[in-house]
């Protein structure tokens, strides 16, 4: 039988093999994982944002992708895996902090959501016969279509809301959480009237339950889909992705979310760097290029005035610096294992510890948990600095625009999926590259 070859890092596979899950290794090499479980988590992503089960899809299929590497056994470790298990050590001891059974879900939740992306993580290193890049990137791509596509249906329909079917069988009592019920009773968009706004503000924001999840995502997306854009061989998906790149700024403008400008142009400054230090000054040139014509269309668009306007109406920023300082102020009172879950201020009127990820994981875990998430990110950082291959180039790139921007921005189980993925990716070619000089 003839069988296809397929480059996966250094590592040769057959596409016969990646389908059937056989190994044509002899006795004592174990088995393919199968790649449903990893691909069903990203390509599902818009059928479990309109069913409603979104809260429960990653846990469920992090539990179904541990089971398979249970059962497989010699699971292999790669660059970062330990640092993000030590990290979701430390976040288990501080369940110490939980004093509520509704503290408790919230905690619960949050633990499982970062364990199961955790073992995505575990999952891909060890699914090298069965997963490849390619297949990642797909997963992105149907990741960020929905994010695009429901931008633009949230700028049209700013106050529809969707009906789940998890929302007729959930108990009344779970509908009475905020964050639960934004997920199994999602919005389009958020609408703000914020005093002296001469007409409401429009942010799209599904299929998360805000703006600036929705500014994240597509700000760590969009430069990846880029670069899927140069891999693909087909001129005629080459014309769709690029029209659908550029209908996917009108929504972005609409948000008006200066974080979502920022970490866009960390990223490609940052893609630049990496392709100039690898040698390739054309290309970071033509990065620098494409991300000067952005901000003129940016400007020409009216984003920037857009963004100014809100602001003379908002006041975002004074608020940030007084949530800020509340949250750090709080911090101090427990700073070993921090307060398990955000806490809302009545004073402010804001959950401390929500605006941005790294305030999240201050609050909620103390010093020990963020410094362990940085060790997690440093781990992958300087094990992958070496590669220059453009995809490293890119995801690389992506890590470090996460340890940058989560001080402003929060992450949820979706953008830390991404993240995990993007170093699972750099984890593996540097398992490859260490395979192929021994």
């Amino acid at each position: 039988m003839t069988t296809t070859r397929i480059a996966l890092g250094r590592v040769p596979i057959t596409r016969s093999t990646a389908r059937t899950g056989r190994t044509t290794g002899g006795p004592g090499v174990p088995s393919p994982l199968p790649a449903w479980p990893l691909l069903a988590l990203m390509y599902g992503f818009p059928i479990f944002w309109a069913t409603g089960t979104s809260l429960f899809a990653p846990v469920a299929l992090g539990a179904v992708m541990g089971t398979f590497l249970l059962l497989r056994g010699r699971v292999r470790t790669s660059p970062g895996v330990l640092c993000w298990f030590a990290f979701l050590a430390w976040v288990a001891v501080c369940a110490a902090s939980v004093t509520g059974v509704m503290q408790l879900i919230g905690f619960g939740q949050r633990a499982a959501d970062l364990l199961a992306v955790g073992i995505a993580f575990v999952y891909f290193v060890n699914a090298r016969a069965s997963i490849s890049l390619t297949q990642v990137l797909r997963g992105f791509t149907v990741i960020w279509a929905t994010v695009v596509v429901l931008g633009i249906l949230a700028t049209q329909f700013p106050d529809f809301r969707l009906t789940t079917p998890l929302s007729r069988i959930i108990p009344g009592s779970l509908l009475g959480n905020e964050l639960v019920r934004e997920l199994v009773l999602p919005r389009l968009a958020e609408v703000q009237e914020p005093w002296g706004a001469e007409e409401p503000f429009v942010r799209p924001a599904a299929p998360f339950p805000y703006t600036n999840s929705w500014g994240m995502a597509y700000a760590l997306l969009t430069p990846v889909m880029v670069f899927v854009w140069t891999r693909l061989s087909s001129w005629a998906g080459r014309i769709l992705l690029a029209i659908a790149l550029v209908a996917s700024l009108y929504p972005a403008a609409q948000t008006s979310n200066r974080g979502m400008l920022l970490a866009l142009a960390m990223f490609a400054l940052l893609i630049a760097g990496r392709f100039v230090l690898a040698g390739s000054l054309r290309t970071g040139i033509t990065v620098i290029g494409l991300l000067g014509l952005a901000t003129l269309g940016a400007a020409a668009g009216g984003v920037f005035s857009a963004i100014a306007e809100r602001q003379e109406v908002s006041h975002t920023t004074s608020g940030r610096g007084a949530i800020y300082e509340a949250t750090f102020e709080k911090v101090l009172q427990s700073p070993i294992v921090g307060w398990a879950t955000p806490g809302m201020d009545p004073t402010i009127g804001i959950a401390l510890g929500t605006q941005g990820y790294a305030w999240t994981l201050l609050y909620s875990y103390g010093f020990i948990g963020i410094l362990l998430f940085y060790v997690f990110l440093a781990r992958v950082i300087t094990a992958s600095w070496h590669l220059r291959d453009p995809a490293s180039h890119v995801f690389l790139s992506l890590v470090i625009t996460v340890a940058l921007t989560i001080w402003f921005y929060g992450l949820g189980v979706t953008q830390c999926l991404i993240l995990l993925m993007a170093a699972a990716v750099l984890s593996r070619s540097v398992m490859d590259e260490e395979a192929a000089d021994g």
